[in-house]
C-alpha cells in the first residue's frame, strides 16, 4: 500500500492522551497504521460493505489544531460509542473505525450513526482494499 500526503505525528504522546481525554483505547495494531499513515490518502481506497462499494478517503489526523485536514478529534466528539475508534473518513463524511467490541473495522454513518460491520480485521480491511 502506498499512502499519499501523509502528515507525521507531531505529538509522542497522541495515544495516551486520546485515550485519557476520550475514553477510548487505541489498540497496537492501529496506533502502527496511524504511525504510517496519519492523514495520508491510500493508493487504494475502495471496498465493499455487503454488497455496496465505499471509498477511504483519507486517514484522520492524529495532530491536533490540524486546518487542512479531517482530525479524529472532531470524529470522537462526533461519537457517541467509546468503544468505535475512528481513523478513517470516506468522501462523504462517514468514518470507518475500529471497534474495540470484537476487534473489527466497522463504518458508521454520520447521518444515522448506524455501525455496518466489515466482518474484518484491521490489517485484513487494509488488504481488501482495490
Amino acid at each position: 500500500m502506498n499512502w499519499k500526503y501523509k502528515i507525521d505525528v507531531a505529538n509522542p504522546n497522541v495515544f495516551s492522551d486520546i485515550e485519557k481525554n476520550y475514553g477510548v483505547t487505541i489498540s497496537e495494531e492501529l496506533r502502527a497504521l496511524i504511525l504510517t499513515a496519519n492523514a495520508a490518502t491510500p493508493s487504494k481506497y475502495n471496498f465493499m460493505l455487503g454488497a455496496t462499494e465505499r471509498v477511504v478517503g483519507a486517514i484522520l489526523s492524529f495532530n491536533e489544531g490540524e486546518l487542512d485536514t479531517d482530525t479524529v478529534y472532531t470524529a470522537l466528539s462526533s461519537m457517541e460509542d467509546k468503544s468505535l475508534v475512528p481513523f478513517a473518513i470516506d468522501p462523504f463524511g462517514n468514518y470507518i473505525c475500529y471497534s474495540n467490541k470484537n476487534n473489527k473495522v466497522v463504518f458508521w454513518d454520520h447521518e444515522t450513526s448506524e455501525v455496518s460491520s466489515t466482518e474484518k480485521s484491521l490489517s485484513e480491511f487494509l488488504n481488501s482494499l482495490y
